[in-house]
């Protein structure tokens, strides 16, 4: 019989994890079902931000919900069961990918020459970038707001949209 079923995720794998009482010893036991581990460039595109938005995160010490929180502001990504999330998405302005980094923004950080159409697609290098973009600015500024606000405008401010971001709470 099972009593309480909590679903998990973590970097690199879903955890299905069910807790049944047995009625003979009345006593809980935990039994784990592991699903197969999210690579690279494969899954859907939803759980490949999840992963590389918490690995990244981690990396540069961004808190998560921040990470996040510029996804969402971003390309409206609504976390790992966002099935219909599209992350290629280009905006008006020439921003590209699932966090809306410019080609010139990438080849300033990683000191490379991706290409446009790379950056646009390649979920990890496009989380890694904006991650590491993040901090820099975090670094030279010393206040998330201005920094989010410089994600944003490419100077130094307090917007609507660093006010969003600083205050992003995941719904899922």
């Amino acid at each position: 019989m099972v009593n309480n079923i909590k679903i998990g995720i973590a970097v690199g794998a879903i955890a299905v994890t069910a807790f049944t009482a047995s009625s003979d010893l009345e006593t809980n036991v935990k039994q784990e079902v592991r699903m197969p581990e999210v690579n690279d460039r494969n899954g859907p595109p939803c759980l490949q931000m999840y992963n590389y938005i918490r690995a990244y995160a981690d990396t540069f010490d961004i808190p998560l919900r921040y990470a996040f929180g510029i996804a969402n502001a971003e390309t409206s990504y609504g976390g790992p069961f966002d099935w219909n999330y599209d992350p290629a998405q280009t905006s008006s302005a020439g921003a590209v990918g699932p966090m809306q980094v410019m080609v010139s923004t990438a080849h300033w950080i990683n000191k490379d020459n991706v290409t446009k159409e790379e950056l646009r697609t390649n979920i990890k290098y496009n989380v890694y970038t904006s991650m590491k973009l993040l901090r820099k600015l975090y670094n030279k500024n010393g206040d998330w707001k201005t920094s989010f606000g410089e994600y944003n405008t490419g100077r130094p401010c307090v917007n609507g949209y660093a006010h969003k971001v600083y205050n992003y709470q995941p719904t899922w």
